[in-house]
């Protein structure tokens, strides 16, 4: 039988910090603080740029959850509240909202993110029950070799000279939601207009719907659209493999994708958690979002360099004017959207 005397637990100790002096840094805490991130080039820049850095702060190793909003929403109600399967999420306010109003969060003490003071108070929640982390702006792109005269708002989608050029998303993006209540903002009598929304929707077909931006940048290489919603971001990339894409921020207000952060109420590290908030609000981590995803910083601190503001259109002060939506009416209406749009779209 292994007995485990006090020179060998010396000896073993030793033997481990001498490793991990050769190798990766010997943390107190070996247990991974799990962070979750989309795939694809987010997943590649968390790697190299964010949680090496942050693993020193944390004094912990990290693991990365790939997922989208929906499956997180499916994990964490699959764990329940008193095992959350990480303690930090970050997702879509369309997708946390829900979960918030299921007990799965609790709010942050202002005292132990330094940084939430320097947040705009856009992004900034009431009692701190969350923070936007990362905004990027959504606006209007088009082919610039088959649209002569590109349109300068929301509402000029329905001039009937785009249609047949149109593209959208399906109800599973936050997009076709906002777009959605945006219609019923512009054409009836607010954002809970859902009749009128869908109503005006439907006069803009045909057109094709996609899931994702990424789905919807092959059909304006292609040419198959010739007008779309997308993120900035999107069209910037693009723009950049030579597609002839020009963009517009809307005069009737530009929308966006939100990260929203929140803190498990039964999280198993909450100190960590605040850390790893603070340090994604840090002006050092939203300038390396601003310049790897061309996102709109929300810490004040932070300016957009020159050679960025083209890529991003909106940011400083002016993201206070960014078009926001009640996300809370949306989760208690899900059902009904979805088979609505489903129904009428």
């Amino acid at each position: 039988m292994f007995q485990l005397t006090r020179r060998g637990l010396i000896a073993g100790l030793a033997g481990t910090a001498a490793l991990g002096s050769f190798g990766r840094a010997a943390y107190a805490d070996t247990t991974p603080y799990v962070i979750n991130t989309y795939g694809g080039r987010w997943e590649k820049f968390w790697r190299s740029q964010l949680l090496p850095n942050f693993e020193k702060t944390a004094g912990r190793p990290t693991k990365l959850d790939i997922g989208l909003g929906n499956s997180w929403v499916t994990t964490f109600r699959a764990a329940g509240k008193e095992k959350p399967p990480f303690d930090v999420l970050m997702t879509n306010e369309r997708y946390a909202v829900m979960l918030r109003a299921e007990g799965f969060f609790a709010p942050m003490p202002a005292g132990k993110v330094a940084n939430l003071a320097d947040v705009y108070p856009i992004a900034r929640y009431k009692d701190d029950a969350a923070v936007t982390g990362i905004v990027s702006p959504i606006g209007i792109a088009y082919r610039t070799d088959l649209v002569k005269t590109p349109p300068k708002a929301w509402r000029d989608l329905w001039d009937p000279k785009y249609k047949g050029q149109l593209g959208f998303y399906s109800v599973n993006n936050s997009l076709a939601v906002m777009f959605l209540m945006l219609a019923g903002k512009m054409f009836g009598k607010d954002q809970y207009d859902i009749d009128t929304g869908l109503k005006k929707i439907a006069e803009l077909r045909p057109f094709p719907q996609v899931d994702f931006s990424g789905a919807m940048a092959p059909l304006l290489t292609q040419g198959q659209v010739a007008v779309a919603p997308i993120d900035f971001a999107e069209a910037v990339a693009l723009q950049k493999k030579g597609v002839p894409i020009g963009t517009v921020v809307p005069e009737d207000g530009v929308l966006m994708f939100d990260q929203s952060f929140n803190v498990a109420a039964n999280a198993a590290d909450k100190e960590a958690s605040y850390k790893y908030i603070d340090y994604m609000l840090s002006p050092e981590v939203q300038l390396l979002l601003a310049k790897e995803f061309f996102t709109a910083p929300t810490n004040r601190k932070v300016k957009v360099p020159d050679e960025l503001k083209e890529a991003i259109p909106v940011s400083g002060d002016d993201i206070s004017k960014i078009v926001t939506f009640d996300w809370d009416f949306v989760a208690k209406n899900r059902q009904v959207m979805l088979d609505r749009w489903a129904k009428e779209l």
